[in-house]
């Protein structure tokens, strides 16, 4: 794979831009997502796909990431070459696949150590995911909510309470056969998950 150090020498016409990269972590990144702010329409549905697939809770923040040169790059994980998140685990919870993608499993006890080691602010800690309320238990004994109702707010505390908190992160979308839900969702072509493989390509068009 080439690296993205050394297209600072290789290209130095694109100097500006690669330097942008290497302060947002694509210099160690494996697998980063960028968005074409020229393509892009802001619908969002990068992230509700994101959301959908991830049982609620989206693993992508694409308006806080920083832009430059019409590329921005969302806050989502650069799933890198040597991952911060897993210097501290405890209960060595977070694993990379063979595919590549670093994933974090349900063994995480919810320290938040990832989440303080990550410079990225990719991980980020969110209630452990419950099993739905089934219809005959609202209709029998009253739990959860009505068909069709959103959860309460209060019930959302209280679910968080009750259940914990684990570490989040964009894991790829590894287990989906046909790739990254955000991507396949983005309707202008905009959103894109490349390695530093093609980072030269990004480059060379700006």
């Amino acid at each position: 794979q080439l690296k993205i150090e050394t297209l600072l020498g290789s290209m130095p016409e694109g100097g500006s831009i690669v330097s942008f990269f290497m302060a947002e972590g694509l210099g160690e990144a494996t697998n980063a997502m960028l968005i074409d702010e020229d393509l892009c329409v802001g619908c969002d549905h990068c992230e509700k796909a994101c959301a959908e697939t991830h049982g609620g809770i989206s693993r992508l923040d694409r308006k806080s990431g920083a832009g430059f040169a019409s590329v921005q790059v969302p806050i989502s994980c650069r799933h890198c070459e040597h991952p911060h998140c897993m210097k501290d685990c405890p209960v060595d919870a977070i694993h990379r696949a063979r595919s590549g993608e670093v994933f974090i499993d349900d063994s995480c006890i919810g320290c938040g150590n990832c989440e303080t080691n990550c410079p990225y602010d990719a991980i980020h800690m969110a209630p452990r995911q419950q099993e739905k309320t089934g219809l005959l238990s609202w209709l029998l004994l009253g739990l959860g909510s009505a068909p069709g109702e959103p959860q309460s707010e209060q019930a959302r505390k209280a679910a968080k309470e009750a259940s914990g908190t684990v570490a989040v992160k964009c894991d790829g979308c590894m287990e989906l056969a046909g790739g990254p839900a955000c991507v396949r969702a983005c309707p202008t072509g905009a959103a894109i998950r490349i390695g530093p493989d093609r980072f030269s390509e990004v480059i060379m068009k700006r």
